[in-house]
């Protein structure tokens, strides 16, 4: 008679109920981050026309499936032509970022988004004549705005950053709930967000510790009730710039 010993019992157990379930995680796991940071071709999104001799520029990133026409184009318009008086006498550039190729998975745009905004960051510092940078995200497109940062002060240290962040998603590769929150404002000379408590998104209803956070919930009017809590703060900011009501930091060196 087969005598099995209780080493080999126990052996065949853990194969059974821990090794070989965990395999198809395992696997899943790996192609998930094979997929998410397989190398990418970003140009589409990085290489736009720069201005010859311009000293300060403007950049915002919609968010998650979203588009430049969702409230990006019409910010960068309203820069362009209304610019707070600390930037009257200095040349801009003014620009509205197309990341639509990336940000449509909800996976993959934290990542592809850092990656676009470090390779567009390092791009403009490389350009001397540049003294400042305004770089505004909404939801994943906070991704974008820290990455413009990070980007540009590997080149450029002194560079004058300043982040804004709308109803930012905290949420990084899928796995990182709070890298967001921990993050975003930790890079630049001076940043601010704006979210709206009611979101469910993660991230977007919590205030950064290393950002000046406005909550905006309560300050929305009657006829802007139709607006989503997480897109909100997009015409929170739109309506406050027109005002001068939100900060834009900016000073000659």
């Amino acid at each position: 008679m087969l005598k099995i010993s209780k080493k080999t019992i126990i052996r065949f157990i853990w194969w059974w109920l821990v090794i070989i379930p965990g395999i198809p995680f395992v696997l899943g796991t790996l192609g998930f981050a094979i997929y998410v940071y397989w190398p990418r071709d970003f140009s589409s999104a990085t290489q736009f026309p720069l201005t010859r001799g311009i000293e300060y520029i403007s950049l915002s990133a919609h968010g998650v499936k979203g588009s430049p026409a969702d409230w990006s184009d019409e910010l960068q318009s309203l820069m362009a032509t209304n610019p707070y008086p600390q930037l009257g006498d200095i040349k801009q550039q003014n620009h509205s970022i197309d990341w639509q190729e990336f940000s449509g998975n909800v996976f993959l745009c934290s990542v592809a988004g850092r990656k676009i905004g470090v390779e567009m960051g390092k791009r403009i510092a490389k350009q001397t004549s540049v003294k400042a940078i305004h770089a505004i995200g909404h939801s994943c497109g906070a991704f974008v705005v820290l990455g413009i940062c990070e980007g540009a002060k590997s080149v450029h240290s002194q560079l004058i950053v300043q982040t804004t962040y709308l109803d930012p998603v905290s949420v990084y590769s899928g796995i990182f709930w709070d890298y967001g929150i921990e993050h975003f404002g930790s890079c630049g000379d001076f940043s601010d967000t704006y979210i709206d408590t009611r979101d469910t998104v993660p991230g977007s209803n919590q205030l950064l510790p290393n950002s000046h956070t406005t909550d905006v919930t309560p300050k929305k009017p009657t006829k802007d009730e139709h607006y989503p809590p997480h897109d909100w703060p997009t015409r929170f900011y739109i309506d406050g710039y027109k005002q001068n009501q939100v900060p834009v930091y900016y000073r000659n060196q």
